[in-house]
């Protein structure tokens, strides 16, 4: 068998120890790596093209700067002026870094490694390279996050379309410092955090917010309610007071309802409508009796004159 190769009108130079990496890189990977020597004109600035440089590649921004990175630690590039890779404490950014050499010796000594891996593939659905098990490793060695806890973390992000290594590594380091270190918690933590977004839709819905950015005050009064785990309609006849009292939808105000209700022991739409009905009740007799008041009042004052 012979191979002629067809150069064509333009040739790539590459360097050859891309030849030694290959094995170890991602389909994405190598595309990047290829089109960099493709479109050399966009080196010199790349920062400021590299949405263009997406488009004609069909490699989305996030997977570039991963392959940039994967690409600069094997000494193939260089990059200057572009963050990319781990963004967190210097500790972190400084942790070893090792070849896919070694990566495969872990592998080949270490079932459960092999295992995670394996794991953390099918939840990013790609094939990992050098880069990507580099990340999970300093993951597991820096925060000491068992391998359930970087799954969910990984699963967590996936669902968010937030799969690369900038933002799952700050993630990773918020969530440490706020001292959620174990399994258990982290659960814990994505589900109050979805029960908080799930009722913040349903806020929106109730009081006509649309898709505004919500003030400070509002996202602190839905974050507390969400916080006492208030039963959505319980919110729904706060409000419907408040549209009633003030004729708008005011978060403020509604909350200052449910701050009243709370203190007094009021949980349920059923008690807050039995209060309600006991206030319109007493009010109704307070005006009767003001009223008798003042026309006992004005009797006498005639029977004087």
């Amino acid at each position: 068998m012979k191979i002629n190769i067809k150069y064509g009108k333009k040739i790539l130079n590459l360097p050859a120890k891309i030849v030694k990496i290959a094995p170890n890189a991602s389909k994405e990977d190598l595309c990047v790596i290829i089109s960099l020597f493709a479109y050399s004109d966009y080196l010199d600035n790349f920062e400021s093209v590299i949405e263009d440089f997406s488009e004609k590649i069909g490699v989305g921004i996030n997977k570039i700067n991963a392959s940039l990175a994967f690409w600069a630690e094997n000494g193939v590039i260089s990059v200057e002026g572009l963050n990319i890779g781990i963004e967190s404490s210097s500790a972190l950014s400084s942790a070893p870094t090792y070849t896919g050499a070694q990566i495969s010796k872990f592998v080949e000594e270490n079932k459960t490694i092999a295992t995670l891996f394996k794991s953390c593939q099918s939840i990013m659905g790609k094939e990992f390279s050098t880069h990507d098990h580099n990340n999970i490793i300093r993951l597991k060695s820096y925060f000491s996050f068992s391998d359930e806890y970087i799954m969910l973390l990984l699963a967590h992000c996936v669902e968010l379309d937030k799969a690369n290594w900038k933002y799952i590594t700050k993630t990773a380091t918020n969530l440490y410092e706020e001292g959620i270190d174990t399994y258990k918690k982290l659960e814990e933590h994505f589900a109050k955090r979805k029960n908080a977004l799930s009722l913040e839709g349903k806020i929106r819905d109730i009081f006509g917010i649309g898709s505004r950015e919500l003030t400070p005050t509002e996202k602190a009064k839905i974050g507390a309610w969400s916080d006492a785990e208030l039963d959505i309609e319980f919110i729904r006849e706060a409000y419907n007071i408040t549209i009633a009292k003030t004729q708008k939808a005011s978060i403020a105000y509604t909350a200052k309802i449910i701050e009243n209700w709370l203190s007094s022991g009021i949980k349920t739409v059923e008690d807050a409508r039995a209060a309600d009905d006991q206030y319109k009740k007493k009010t109704s007799i307070s005006t009767f009796d003001t009223d008798d008041f003042f026309d006992a009042a004005l009797r006498r004052s005639y029977k004087d004159k």
